[in-house]
């Protein structure tokens, strides 16, 4: 598993508003199976915004106090970010600059890292899929905040890359732009001349990426033979800064992609929220809702129908289903993968109804066709799945893959009766108000048959066990601990499935899931096991693996 060092500056985090967009970044990275660290700088305009207070109280920036100050930009985007993350179901962990060991020497407002204690990073991303850290401070021998020069969040990436690199891990350092590659000119004042590259050597970096990229930062990794990727958000593409210089000349995206969107509750409020932060890559074309009239004040409320006879077209590059039930999601799905529409469900009941149907029209049209959202929720299960199937054989998949069961679980345990846990499961969003599917295995049935198609295609079960969860059930074996556990095992006999409450040592992988986490684990044949969690459960969890397979189809649209 690879490590990649993201570095989000203030000319992409604009206000609070933009760290969501950045997220989703990270999410991206997340699920494609890397490590990540962030590095993160202040909100555009902070940092002179806290000089200009400073210089107003000391007439001069030469105050001892100043460093302190402007750190606190830093400090609070990056905490933000982190709680951001953490709210989306990325496993995530917070460090300062102190915690990691970053320092530096000379000037307090220019100063150049030297060292750092890599074994915090790397022990912390044994435990988490990721670390975030503040860019642009360090501290000196003395235990003071030094600063690292205008821009010197890059620096603080470089840096962290190349001692990763020292200590024999492979990491890759990515600098997240305004713009989508380094090209010759300014492409925002010479739109229609300004050339992109896919990669410069560092004797040319050196001349036309500053101030793109800190003057510091290439010179630290044109030193130490260190590549660095220069890149705009959510693109399939960058500019390889130290490796042979060439021309870009695959097409960036040409144009917003278009979707058609199906349901406007919680999870499609907060989607069509996210669609809106991405205005730029992404227009929303119409939106199915039951009733268009209860949602007068929403800001699409012009776009939304009940007319869902009319809603499949092919005017649209993808359709977003987050329907509830098998129909009309499962016609809806079928109909525009048979346009060429790629496709997106959170709705496992309705994909693992018509999987084979659903299949075959992607395969007949070419058409994508994706539902991450639909088992896991922001735990990247499907994608885990898909990867290990490339290489392996699977000889089992075992995992917590409901929140709400897992929520009502720890509820119980922590003292309150069953009915009191549910209400609570629905207040917080973790429930529908109808949680007879969560409670009877219908939901985890529907999910495991999705995985099982994935791991095991074409095999029918030889044994399947459903057990429900109710007051009586729950039970907390004392010492123990208790999951709603979804399995598929491949045995001698054949294919042997089961969902149903499990005791389990308390120190289980799967037990370690809590509240609305899900996890679950992948057995290769080879004996290998692989480890995957996050939030299972809630609008934003869902509404950021929906999104991220949005933005993965767009990547791959031509024109």
């Amino acid at each position: 598993m690879s490590t990649l060092v993201v570095k989000f500056g203030g000319s992409v985090l604009t206000s609070e508003a933009a760290l969501h967009r950045a997220v989703s970044e990270v999410y991206r990275y997340v699920r494609d199976a890397h490590k990540v660290i962030a590095v993160i700088s202040a909100f555009k305009g902070e940092t002179d915004q806290l000089m200009r207070l400073a210089v107003g109280y000391t007439q001069a920036s030469a105050s001892s106090a100043t460093p302190h100050l402007l750190a606190t930009g830093e400090m609070k985007a990056s905490t933000l970010f982190a709680m951001a993350c953490e709210r989306s179901g990325i496993v995530t962990r917070f460090r300062s600059v102190a915690e990691i060991g970053l320092t530096a020497e000379g000037d307090h407002f220019n100063a150049q890292p030297v060292s750092l204690k890599t074994e915090v990073l790397i022990n912390d991303l044994k435990a988490c899929d990721l670390v975030v850290v503040p860019g642009y401070v360090a501290e000196n021998a003395a235990g003071e905040p030094v600063l690292l020069g205008r821009g010197g969040s890059d620096l603080t990436a470089v840096f962290i890359g190349k001692a990763l690199r020292d200590v024999g891990v492979e990491a890759r350092v990515r600098l997240n732009k305004d713009v989508d590659a380094v090209y010759d000119i300014d492409p925002n004042t010479y739109p229609d001349t300004a050339k992109p590259y896919a990669a410069l050597s560092w004797d040319e970096a050196e001349k036309i990426a500053f101030p793109v990229v800190q003057a510091k930062a290439m010179k630290y990794a044109h030193e130490h033979g260190l590549e660095v990727e220069v890149a705009g958000m959510a693109r399939g593409y960058e500019t390889v800064l130290g490796a042979k210089t060439a021309e870009r000349k695959t097409p960036g995206f040409a144009r917003k992609i278009r979707v058609a969107v199906m349901g406007a509750g919680g999870v499609g409020s907060m989607f069509l929220q996210r669609c809106l932060e991405w205005s730029d890559l992404i227009e929303v074309d119409r939106v199915l809702v039951r009733d268009p009239s209860k949602r007068r004040d929403h800001p699409l409320a012009g776009k939304f129908t009940s007319d869902a006879r009319n809603f499949a077209r092919a005017d649209v590059d993808v359709f977003v289903d987050i329907g509830t039930g098998v129909s009309p999601s499962a016609e809806l799905l079928e109909q525009f993968l048979k346009l060429g529409v790629g496709v997106t469900s959170a709705n496992k009941q309705a994909v693992a109804a018509v999987q084979g149907k659903l299949k075959d029209a992607a395969r007949a049209s070419g058409a994508a066709l994706t539902y991450s959202a639909s088992v896991g929720g922001g735990a990247p299960v499907i994608e885990a799945l898909l990867r290990a199937v490339k290489s392996y054989k699977i000889k089992s998949i075992a995992g917590v893959v409901n929140g709400t069961s897992n929520f009502v679980i720890d509820q119980v345990e922590a003292g309150k009766t069953f009915d009191a846990a549910m209400d609570e499961a629905r207040r917080l969003g973790f429930a529908e108000p109808d949680s007879t599917a969560d409670l009877d295995g219908t939901d985890v049935g529907a999910k495991l048959r999705l995985l099982r198609e994935i791991a095991f295609p074409g095999v029918t079960p030889v044994h399947v066990e459903v057990g429900a969860i109710t007051a009586e059930s729950l039970v907390i074996p004392k010492g123990k601990g208790l999951r709603y556990v979804a399995r598929a095992i491949m045995t001698p006999k054949g294919l042997e499935v089961s969902m149903k409450l499990e005791e389990l040592p308390a120190d289980h992988y799967l037990v370690g899931a809590k509240g609305e986490q899900n996890r679950a684990i992948i057995e290769l044949e080879n004996g290998e096991f692989w480890y995957v969690t996050g939030k299972g459960a809630g609008a934003w969890p869902t509404s950021e693996s929906l999104l991220a397979d949005t933005l993965e189809i767009a990547r791959g649209l031509k024109g």
